[in-house]
């Protein structure tokens, strides 16, 4: 679960470059401009400009691609420290923090990675060591 988590997160990386790309391309930023007269769009956009739409798109997708780095690199630690049992509380405790930060940090859009890892986390915590031979 914690593999698909740091999958998932990594996808709100993709979607800030993909945001960011988008912003790059002439006939978007075009397209846009062009949009602005138009009626329906001064509606649906609550009398935004363009150029507050475009800071708002350029923004929150750097944050996307911070956010997601983050939150996938704190759980691929936790996937290692989960490997072969070595640190299970310390990859516990990793797999919450990711959680919380790819779940609240996006405002809920991060819903699935983050029960993911909140799952992967609690499955790290009680899970139980393999009882050791003591036989003599």
């Amino acid at each position: 679960m914690g593999i698909f988590g740091i999958i998932f997160s990594f996808g709100f990386t993709i979607m800030g470059i993909m945001a960011n790309v988008l912003l790059s391309n002439p006939d978007f930023v075009r397209g846009m401009e062009e949009a602005e007269n138009d009626p329906q769009f001064q509606a649906d956009t609550g009398g935004m400009s363009v150029e507050d739409i475009m800071t708002m798109i350029e923004a929150s997708s750097t944050y996307l691609i911070i956010l997601g780095i983050v939150a996938s690199i704190i759980g691929l630690l936790a996937v290692i420290f989960i490997t072969k049992n070595r640190k299970p509380v310390l990859s516990g405790v990793l797999f919450i923090v990711s959680a919380l930060i790819i779940g609240i940090g996006t405002f809920g859009a991060g819903l699935v990675p983050g029960i993911l890892y909140l799952i992967s986390g609690i499955m790290a915590l009680v899970r139980k060591p393999k009882p050791m031979d003591t036989a003599l």
